[in-house]
């Protein structure tokens, strides 16, 4: 093997290390943004629960401050 082939693939090495580092960040960015969906998803269900509640039972204060942090 010569020197030059010896030389590309490292660099090529370096090139894939680069690359698969790269993609971690994108994965890592889009598990973050699954995260905050998530979690924007467990507001409305809790604020949708709330108000399937029967109004006889519903608490309004409750109520108020669940639309409130919506």
């Amino acid at each position: 093997m010569s020197k030059a082939t010896r030389a590309l693939e490292r660099l090529s090495g370096k090139a894939e290390i680069a690359a698969l580092r790269d993609e971690v960040r994108q994965l890592r960015s889009a598990v973050e943004e699954s995260r905050r969906l998530n979690e924007r998803l467990s507001d409305v269900l809790d604020v949708v629960t709330e108000l399937l509640v029967p109004a006889v039972d519903r608490n309004e204060e409750r109520l108020a401050a669940t639309l409130e942090k919506l």
